[in-house]
């Protein structure tokens, strides 16, 4: 078996600035070049450098799911964020590789001036399977959507081949172009088997909610991805709700020695919770414990929270709640200093 990497890599430092410029400049996190991978004895590294200060934290992601992992050897996946000289090295280690492992990988990273994310595909293939000839759809950025005057764009990035037909369905409509609804695509100059794919929906308005799907196929396969909308401003359906929270977080503290964080989340189905602090996943242990209950009285809506016992001076930092489920993510954060 062997690992291939399909998305062609170019360097995205700016060539104008020196080490020491770089090395003083306060800002956002900053790649020196998109995600790459090394192969090891015992599985890949996907790794680059950040330059800019302060501090940064980091969260990988496969296909859109947060990974879970420790600093240790025999986890399956080891992330490592470190100062080396004037740089810091970001990475994750995928150990005991095998088909599963295959997807869109992204890391995002933050610090105090903003965030940015990096992505590199994995594929992984089998030296005596049968070759297809091509590949099959797979979603290289997931939809999203963005607003430009009157228009919503709803947007993502496909790979395969050879080239696939898409197809836009509101729920089990299929969509055709005329005055509300456009289409556009395109490929990604440095890989022609990443396809660029948009709806524009003119003049959006509530009537226009719902769920979006996104189809690809072509003669390897077919794959679909749902982007739920809405709009607000009438009474939606709680069929399908897209995780969300709908009220400021709470941080309680019913006596001296406990310390809740509290999130109140509208969702349907169930959400599911990941905790992290400072860019770390939070572990659960005599301390610590984390709860989803449902609200009672009140459809949809889901109360998380996370109870810190004892707590000491190395709780503090930035504290942060995501929530998700098949429709929609959202995440909220709290400061223990």
């Amino acid at each position: 078996m062997t690992t291939l990497n399909t998305t062609q890599k170019t360097p995205i430092v700016d060539k104008g600035l020196d080490d020491k410029t770089i090395k003083k400049l306060p800002g956002p996190p900053e790649f020196t070049e998109e995600l790459r991978m090394r192969q090891e004895t015992d599985g890949v590294l996907l790794e680059s450098y950040l330059i800019y200060e302060p501090e940064h934290q980091a969260t990988w992601f496969k296909d859109g799911k947060a990974l879970l992992g420790a600093l240790d050897f025999d986890e399956k996946y080891q992330p490592f964020l470190e100062r080396r000289g004037d740089w810091t090295y970001c990475a994750l280690a995928i150990r005991h590789l095998s088909q599963e492992d295959a997807g869109n990988y992204t890391v995002v990273v933050k610090n105090k001036y903003g965030e940015k994310a990096n992505h590199v595909r994995l594929s992984m293939k089998d030296e005596n399977a049968p070759d297809k000839g091509g590949i099959e759809p797979t979603f290289f950025r997931k939809p999203t959507s963005r607003q430009e005057g009157k228009k919503l764009h709803l947007e993502c990035e496909i790979e395969a081949l050879p080239r696939p037909d898409i197809f836009w369905s509101l729920g089990d409509q299929l969509l055709q172009e005329n005055e509300k609804y456009s289409f556009y695509r395109a490929i990604q100059p440095s890989n022609p088997n990443i396809h660029f794919v948009r709806l524009t929906i003119n003049e959006p308005c509530s009537a226009d909610g719902g769920n979006y799907v996104v189809r690809a196929v072509n003669s390897i396969g077919e794959k679909d991805c749902t982007l739920a909308l809405n709009f607000g401003g009438g009474v939606e359906s709680e069929d399908n709700v897209p995780a969300r929270i709908y009220e400021q977080p709470l941080l309680l503290q019913p006596n001296p020695s406990t310390l809740v964080l509290e999130a109140h989340i509208h969702a349907n189905p169930k959400p599911k919770i990941t905790w992290l602090c400072n860019g770390d996943f939070v572990k659960e242990d005599d301390r610590k414990s984390s709860r989803l209950e449902a609200r009672p009285g009140e459809t949809n809506k889901w109360t998380a929270t996370l109870t810190i016992l004892r707590p000491v001076k190395s709780d503090g930092g930035d504290y942060k709640c995501s929530v998700k489920n098949k429709w929609g993510t959202d995440f909220t954060t709290f400061q223990l200093g």
